[in-house]
């Protein structure tokens, strides 16, 4: 059967099923995107998160007191994000939104907090969503971006195998990322690697 034919309920529990796949492997996806906003210090809102997901990275935002917009362009991964948030009691302070954020329809400087958690592998050519990543956000404001580490690729690959599939990863890395942002004008505040994730902190 079709994954797009289960009920929301199945779709939850193969979420707990990946998400405890990993806990056995010695990855917490929920404590590694609560480390991820922790070493971010202090946010304000509002907050965007680019290419949510299935909400974990937003939830930790929202569960930090932050109004938080997350965007991507998968609907599917969205609905269920939007279930998660609501029996976590989170739904009022998260804003699900399907879209391409390579053309975000905010104006200039609109967030105070723009983060992104372990999408940057699943992108050819990262170069235009991090400049409207980059546009979007405040002067004042803080950029949050954080991806697998080697021993987190591997976990992660392990889940996918176990699971009959292949975990795609392209080669647009991190230290990319970094050298494409503080071409913008962007600067390194921090960089630092928790619970398998390298971690970087940028500002305007």
């Amino acid at each position: 059967m079709s994954s797009k034919k289960l009920t929301m309920k199945e779709r939850e529990t193969l979420f707990s099923k990946r998400t405890q796949y990993y806990l056995k492997q010695g990855y917490d996806r929920i404590k590694a995107a609560e480390l991820v906003v922790h070493f971010a210090g202090e946010l304000n809102s509002p907050a965007l998160d680019v290419g949510a997901g299935k909400g974990v990275l937003s939830m930790a935002l929202a569960r930090k007191g932050l109004s938080v917009v997350a965007v991507d362009p998968n609907k599917y991964d969205l609905e269920l994000a939007s279930y998660l948030s609501k029996k976590g009691g989170l739904f009022k302070k998260i804003k699900f939104l399907s879209l391409d954020a390579k053309n975000l329809p905010f104006k200039d400087c609109f967030f105070k907090t723009v983060a992104m958690m372990n999408v940057l592998h699943h992108i050819e050519n990262g170069e235009p969503l991090l400049k409207e990543m980059a546009r979007v956000l405040s002067k004042d404001g803080k950029m949050i971006i954080a991806e697998f580490d080697e021993e987190g690729f591997n976990i992660v690959a392990k889940a996918h195998q176990s699971e009959g599939t292949i975990h795609p990863r392209s080669d647009f890395t991190l230290e990319r990322a970094n050298s494409v942002l503080q071409k913008v004008g962007l600067k390194i505040v921090l960089k630092t690697n928790k619970h398998f994730n390298d971690i970087a902190i940028l500002v305007k």
